[in-house]
C-alpha cells in the first residue's frame, strides 16, 4: 500500500484508487457497465469530461432499473480515469425510486467546468419545474455546490415564472420572478445551506433546498 501511495501525486492523492485491485477498479467503462447493469437495468444517460483537473476524461452515468416487482429507480455513478489506465469508481448516489407517478424524470447529464450537472423535471396539471443540480469534488467530498430551479406556472389567470439560482458554497440566492407580460423582478438574498453530498442524492427536485 505504501508503494501505491507514493505513485500518486500529492495534488491528486484523494483521487487515487482506494484498493489495489478491488471491486472499485475497472479496465473500461464497458467493464463497469457489464458488472453493474443487470437484466432489469439500462444506462439512462452518460457524460464524459475532466472532473479533477488531470487532463483525462472521466465518466458519469445514470443507471435506470425497472424491477418486475418494484418501482423503477435511478442511480448516479462517477468514474475517474486513472493515469495508468482504467477507471476508478469514485462515488455513487443511493439507488432511489423515481419520485412521483410518471410526473418526474431525468432530462440530461453533463460534465463541464469540473462539475457534474444533472437536470430533473417534474410537472403537474398547471406547472412545470426543471431542477439542475451541480456536484463537484470540494474539500475532500463530492458535494452539491449549485442548484438552479426554473418553475413555470401555466395557470391561465396568472401565468408566471420563477427562476432561482442557488450557490451552496457562498449562500447567494438569486430569484427572478415574472408574471404575465410584466417586467421580471430580481431579488438577491443570503441563505446558510447545510452540506449535501452526492452519495445522498435522491433525484428529487427539492434535494438541496432545505
Amino acid at each position: 500500500m505504501q508503494k501505491l501511495l507514493l505513485v500518486c501525486s500529492t495534488a491528486f492523492l484523494l483521487f487515487c484508487p482506494l484498493s489495489i485491485a478491488g471491486q472499485d477498479n475497472f479496465s473500461s467503462v464497458d467493464a463497469f457497465l457489464k458488472s453493474t447493469v443487470k437484466a432489469e437495468g439500462r444506462l439512462s444517460d452518460s457524460a464524459t469530461g475532466d472532473l479533477n483537473g488531470d487532463g483525462l476524461k472521466d465518466w458519469a452515468g445514470v443507471i435506470h432499473r425497472q424491477p418486475a416487482d418494484a418501482s423503477p429507480t435511478y442511480q448516479l455513478f462517477v468514474l475517474l480515469r486513472q493515469p495508468q489506465g482504467g477507471f476508478h469508481l469514485a462515488e455513487k448516489s443511493i439507488e432511489e425510486e423515481i419520485p412521483g407517478m410518471g410526473c418526474c424524470w431525468m432530462e440530461s447529464l453533463e460534465i463541464r467546468s469540473s462539475s457534474i450537472y444533472i437536470q430533473n423535471n417534474a410537472k403537474t396539471a398547471s406547472t412545470m419545474e426543471a431542477a439542475t443540480h451541480q456536484f463537484k469534488f470540494h474539500k475532500g467530498e463530492w458535494r452539491l455546490v449549485g442548484l438552479k430551479i426554473y418553475l413555470t406556472d401555466h395557470t391561465p389567470q396568472a401565468p408566471a415564472t420563477l427562476d432561482t439560482d442557488m450557490n451552496l458554497l457562498t449562500g447567494l440566492v438569486i430569484e427572478k420572478r415574472q408574471k404575465g407580460n410584466n417586467k421580471p423582478v430580481t431579488k438577491n438574498r443570503r441563505k446558510k445551506f447545510v452540506t449535501y453530498l452526492l452519495k445522498d442524492f435522491d433525484f428529487s427536485n427539492g434535494f438541496g433546498t432545505e
